[in-house]
């Protein structure tokens, strides 16, 4: 067996993102999870996989939930503190700032309109170097649906500029 055998963290990982988009049915080997994992390692069992195995299927499900994969430059992800936002929310709050960046540009630095936002929404101050200091997990569940709403409102009303 090439590579050390994946661990218990990485399967309930797998489970969890696989669950969460619907791919997997209880009790049952055959499912689209298992699937994936199939059509990627070979393997039947997710508990077979290798740590490399295992890291490119939780990859692939990432992609396919919206979470950017992890960066490659060696830097280590910020550990989440336990009623925090998220490693992956942080994630997605940054990259939907960007979309809504592209789609209603803002002589504001991005920090300081993610600041200004967290404001109005959440009403907790918030400072550019951190802004995710205050905000619990489900401020920033909330957070991230309001953006969402915001980078939909900014694309239409570009799009109806344009068109």
């Amino acid at each position: 067996m090439s590579g050390s055998a994946c661990n218990a963290y990485q399967i309930r990982k797998i489970y969890a993102i696989g669950g969460a988009l619907g791919m997997v049915k209880r009790g049952e080997d055959d499912d689209l999870l298992h699937e994936l994992v199939n059509g990627m390692t070979g393997k039947t069992s997710i508990k077979e996989l290798t740590y490399g195995e295992a890291c490119k299927v939780i990859g692939e499900l990432e992609g396919r939930q919206g979470t950017p994969p992890p960066r490659k430059s060696g830097r280590p992800l910020h550990k989440s503190v336990p009623g925090r936002t998220s490693e992956g929310q942080r994630r997605k709050i940054w990259a939907l700032m960007y979309q809504l960046q592209a789609a209603s540009p803002s002589k504001a630095q991005i920090g300081d309109r993610l600041c200004a936002i967290i404001k109005k929404e959440l009403g907790i101050d918030a400072v550019p170097k951190n802004p995710f200091a205050w905000i619990d997990y489900k401020g920033g569940n909330k957070l991230v649906e309001v953006l969402k709403g915001y980078v939909k409102t900014a694309e239409k009303a570009r799009g109806d500029a344009d068109g």
